[in-house]
Parts: C-alpha cells; sequence; structure tokens
C-alpha cells in the first residue's frame, strides 16, 4: 500500500511540474523581445553591413517589431531572410532565456568591382561569385573594366552564380584569379588600383605608382598568374631601384620565364 501511494505521489507531482512548466512557458512567450545581440563578422576587414542597418533591413521586412513577443519571434525565417541578403555569407539565429536572442553574421568580401559600359557594375567576391554592389557600402577595392563587349547588355546577375561555363565565357575566372592575387598581397593591394581587359593584350595592370602599361595576358591557371606576378616582383626589386619608377612606360609579362620591358622615350 505504502508503494502505491509513493508512485501515486510522485505521479502527482511529476504532473503538477508539467503544468508549472507549461504555465511559465506560455507566460513568457507573452514577454516582448528586445533587439536581438548581433555579432557582425566582416571578412578582411570589409564591412558591407552594420548591426544598426541590419535591424532596419528586419524592420522593414516586417520580422520584427518593439512589441514581437516571444511566441511570435520567427527565428527561422528571419535567418532565412538574413542568409539570402546579397551583403551576407552565412547566419544563425536563436533565442536564449526570457527575452534574449541572438543574431551572429557573417558577411561576404567582395575583391574586385567589374564595371561595364553603361555605369552598371557588379562584385566578384572572394569565392568568385558574383554579387551586386551594396547600397550600405561602397568599399575601395581593384576595379576591372573592358569587360562589356563580352559580356553584353542583356546578362543577368542570376545566372552567373555557380555557372562556371558563363564565368569562363565571360572571363570572369581570369578577373578573379588576378584579384585573389592582389586582394591578398598587401604590395599589390596597394600598387594595382585597376585591371582593363582588351582583346589584343588580355589583362593590363594599372599601378599607383609609376605610369606603366603592365601587360599581364591571361589568367588561365593559378600558376601562370603566380608566375607572372613573381616576374613583375623581380621586375620591381631588381630593376626599379637602379632605373626609377618612370623609366619605362611598358612592362611585358605575357612571354614565359622572361619580361619584355620599353623605356620612355
Amino acid at each position: 500500500m505504502k508503494k502505491v501511494l509513493k508512485i501515486l505521489l510522485i505521479s502527482f507531482s511529476l504532473i503538477g511540474l508539467a503544468i508549472l512548466l507549461v504555465a511559465a512557458n506560455k507566460s513568457i512567450g507573452k514577454f516582448y523581445m528586445g533587439e536581438p545581440d548581433i555579432e557582425m563578422l566582416a571578412k578582411g576587414e570589409v564591412s558591407l553591413l552594420t548591426e544598426e542597418e541590419l535591424l532596419d533591413e528586419l524592420y522593414r521586412a516586417g520580422l520584427f517589431h518593439e512589441k514581437t513577443r516571444k511566441s511570435e519571434l520567427k527565428t527561422q525565417e528571419i535567418e532565412a531572410y538574413i542568409k539570402n541578403m546579397n551583403e551576407v555569407e552565412s547566419a544563425e539565429v536563436y533565442m536564449e532565456l526570457d527575452n534574449q536572442w541572438k543574431i551572429f553574421v557573417v558577411t561576404r568580401r567582395p575583391i574586385a568591382r567589374v564595371l561595364l559600359n553603361d555605369l552598371k557594375s557588379f562584385y566578384i567576391d572572394d569565392s568568385s561569385e558574383p554579387m551586386w554592389p551594396s547600397p550600405y557600402a561602397k568599399p575601395r577595392i581593384l576595379t576591372i573594366s573592358g569587360l562589356e563587349g563580352i559580356i553584353g547588355d542583356n546578362f543577368k546577375l542570376s545566372q552567373l552564380i555557380n555557372n562556371d561555363s558563363l564565368k569562363t565565357k565571360f572571363m570572369l575566372n581570369q578577373s578573379y584569379r588576378i584579384s585573389n592575387y592582389v586582394c591578398n598581397d598587401a604590395f599589390y593591394n596597394a600598387q594595382i588600383v585597376q585591371v582593363h581587359y582588351t582583346k589584343e593584350d588580355g589583362f593590363i595592370l594599372i599601378p599607383r605608382i609609376g605610369g606603366q602599361k603592365i601587360i599581364f595576358g591571361s589568367a588561365e591557371t593559378d600558376e601562370e598568374v603566380n608566375d607572372k606576378f613573381q616576374k613583375l616582383t623581380t621586375f620591381y626589386e631588381e630593376v626599379v631601384p637602379y632605373e626609377g619608377w618612370n623609366t619605362y612606360k611598358i612592362i611585358n609579362l605575357k612571354f614565359k620565364d622572361q619580361i619584355v620591358a620599353k623605356k620612355n622615350n
């Protein structure tokens, strides 16, 4: 008999606890949510978005307002919306106890701006994917010009995403290889300000200092790009200190294992 009573007592206790938890959960669900704790990680120290701008996006999209209750907060929907933003690479949204919730965001890193004829432009990010310019930030990055004749006026950016054959056709893979090298090298990131493409010479690097026409040619592989930049580094280290920055008007890197340079008159 005592054993039965003990079991009944434990059962009633568990039921009572469950009722209390349900009641507490309903009570917490009525809490108004405060603004989220937002943590933003900018890759390569190129910030495309601030915490305030992200929060404004959520307000405008109707995903959060000052009187959003905990039971009304749709974290999965908010997370999906943030992940779909042009500036965002990854995002995580989750709730904590009481009325606390957090957003963790990693923003994309643009490494080059492709400038087209009609002043339209788009970026290439560090994963070689195209992206629209952000309305929130205008980072100072490498500019690529001269591709308008290849890309044309009727292209759609959505068609380029994850489309390697179209990237190859539009010379974006080669543009990416050059841009990726430049943005990850401290000297060339400061020295090379623009890359221009022509059918005759391929890619031409435009330096900040020196004024030379640096004929780069093609950039079919990472190895080719590395070799050409190493040749240019050799020129800067072994020739420029003795001849001066403005002695040469053309530096041609197109030929394997040699540099062809032409002096000013």
